[in-house]
């Protein structure tokens, strides 16, 4: 089978994304700058370098070769390669013990017997569903740059593995946002649609679609109460308290809650961690600070940041922890672009980019280079 980097291994791709990120962080913004008081102009710009930028996603994750992240081996190996010789669409569902619309992803590309039209599959999914949230999120561009919003969550340092890694939770994840944007946007019936393909993708997905219900209609209760629970959550995962410590959700049988009774060896560090506290609680301070408290959908996100951070916490006892924790980060970007443009509307393009530009830094520079 070919494939178009077969020889490329990890960090050069990672390489490469960091390389063209940046490229279009600064260039983007400076695009942006110059044309920002000629909307017309401005909104096409915004369009089409963001449409370049995603075809760039498209292509990089889409043409990688199997060597390329874990899982990436992993699925050709364990899934790719029984399911080709696999024809009968009810000896294939029962085959694989997995999300249901992955299986449907599967079955689809797999018919073609080639991986990498598989992994392209995978990325336009992903990277067209976050287009469409960057989109609706910022009305088209009208209400903030949608170039800027994509390249925030590209500058996580999370982002490249849920594109090439966890794919599982980047195809769940791009949903979970579009959801996330219509119920903020009070049509419950899309936002119902879009939780549940996210939760068909993976059943981890519950988390943020409780989270968001309970922060949306939460209204009557005061963030600095919200603020508590997060104080006192720190406490308890520190003193090992979290969900592999109730009887009743170990002795389950899901998959996912299986990994709460953990006992075997794994390299994953297992405990209280303290950079990702810090990592948390340094965001959720710069958004307490200088976010605009007043804005409700500026508060129902500092909500769900907070409620999904101590579910992560609390997930600390078990191995990849981080993938809950993917939960709360993504709401990271989308507050970033939120506090630049509910505090700073007159400057709102000016700041969003310095914004993007510390964000890029402070994930794939200073903390994780």
């Amino acid at each position: 089978m070919d494939y178009l980097f077969r020889d490329f291994r990890l960090d050069e791709y990672v390489s490469i994304f960091r390389f063209f990120t940046i490229f279009f962080i600064i260039v983007g913004a400076l695009v942006l700058r110059a044309t920002e008081y000629r909307q017309d102009l401005f909104l096409r710009q915004d369009r089409n370098w963001l449409l370049v930028f995603v075809l760039f996603m498209i292509f990089l994750a889409g043409t990688r070769g199997i060597k390329v992240g874990t899982d990436t081996s992993n699925y050709y190996q364990f899934y790719f390669l029984p399911g080709i010789r696999i024809d009968n669409i009810t000896d294939f569902f029962k085959y694989f013990d997995t999300d249901f619309l992955f299986k449907v992803v599967m079955y689809l590309t797999f018919y073609f017997k080639s991986y990498t039209f598989f992994l392209i599959s995978i990325a336009l999914i992903i990277n067209i569903t976050l287009y469409k949230f960057v989109r609706k999120f910022t009305n088209n561009g009208k209400e903030g740059s949608s170039l800027l919003l994509f390249l925030a969550f590209a500058s996580s340092f999370s982002f490249i593995q849920l594109e090439m890694n966890i794919i599982r939770n980047g195809l769940s994840i791009s949903f979970i946002l579009l959801a996330i944007h219509y119920i903020l946007q009070r049509n419950f019936k899309l936002s119902v649609v879009f939780f549940v393909i996210a939760f068909l993708f993976h059943s981890t997905a519950i988390i943020p679609i409780a989270v968001i219900l309970i922060a949306t209609f939460s209204s009557r209760i005061r963030i600095t109460h919200y603020m508590g629970v997060y104080i006192v959550g720190v406490l308890l995962a520190f003193l090992d308290f979290g969900f592999h410590k109730i009887a009743f959700l170990t002795s389950l049988e899901a998959e996912d809650f299986q990994k709460l009774s953990f006992s075997g060896e794994t390299t994953y560090r297992i405990g209280f961690r303290l950079d990702f506290v810090l990592y948390n609680s340094f965001f959720l301070f710069l958004f307490m600070k200088f976010g605009d408290l007043k804005n409700k959908t500026q508060v129902i996100l500092v909500k769900y940041f907070i409620l999904t951070s101590v579910i992560f916490f609390f997930n600390f006892g078990i191995p990849f922890s981080d993938r809950v924790g993917l939960y709360s980060w993504i709401a990271i970007p989308i507050l970033l672009f939120t506090t630049a443009n509910f505090s700073f509307p007159d400057k709102n393009i000016y700041i969003s980019s310095l914004v993007v530009l510390f964000y890029f830094l402070i994930n794939n520079v200073i903390l994780f280079p």
